[in-house]
């Protein structure tokens, strides 16, 4: 399921297509909501030395699409990030088991209902975790986008994965599975956690190297698994 730099954002819809006659409700993996937004994959350009300065989050609610469409903390944060020029954030959920079989089976990897993305592609994997019962949930989205279970077993190509809503107050059950946790609310947060990984981005650094000094700031409320502060 890795993606080449040439393709990376590309749609795997041409793959999916063919299997959603296959399954129960296809229609929650379609996307076009009212109000959806699709950016270009590049909306914020690049800078005088051709580095990448968009700022690309996958938000997942980690259950059906049709128990995560309706929460609004997921929606806040989808707004307040499409809402600037340098990033764009689109929305993945948990697929069914009809459809997570044929996914293993034709190799289509993790997706966003927006564009549909492979979410290995995006710079972070921001969870929002209601409750407990999606922990499991949150892993076999991982597993389906290629991504390494352990957060220590992830390397440059592979996105942060964030933690946050109100399961998130206790993040020590996930600690060895994400890279970050935002404990409160996440307006301001992911926010600033954008302009952390712009900054690295202008500067040349790989957006995943942060796991290796963990550099999420204080006042951001965040917390990481590796930080000696």
């Amino acid at each position: 399921m890795t993606t080449t730099t040439a393709t990376r954002g590309a749609s795997v819809f041409s793959r999916l297509e063919p299997l959603l006659e296959r399954v129960n409700k296809p229609i929650q993996y379609v996307g076009g909501e009212l109000n959806s937004t699709l950016k270009d994959w590049d909306t914020g350009g690049h800078g005088p030395g051709g580095e990448e300065l968009t700022v690309r989050w996958a938000l997942m609610y980690p259950d059906a699409y049709e128990v995560g469409v309706p929460n609004q903390g997921v929606m806040i944060l989808y707004e307040v990030l499409n809402e600037r020029s340098d990033a764009l954030a689109e929305r993945t959920y948990a697929v069914w088991p009809d459809l997570e079989a044929l996914m293993r089976e034709h190799q289509v990897p993790q997706f966003t209902v927006d564009s549909h993305r492979d979410v290995r592609d995006f710079d972070l994997l921001g969870v929002s975790l209601s409750t407990e019962l999606g922990y499991t949930n949150v892993l076999n989205a991982l597993d389906l986008a290629g991504i390494p279970l352990h957060a220590a077993d992830r390397g440059l190509d592979d996105p942060i994965v964030v933690m946050g809503g109100h399961a998130s107050f206790n993040p020590e059950p996930m600690s060895a599975f994400i890279d970050a946790a935002i404990i409160g609310d996440g307006e301001q947060a992911v926010l600033a956690a954008t302009d952390l990984v712009k900054a690295w981005k202008a500067e040349g650094v790989p957006v995943a190297g942060a796991r290796s000094c963990c550099g999420w700031p204080a006042p951001v409320g965040s917390t990481c698994r590796r930080s000696t502060t």
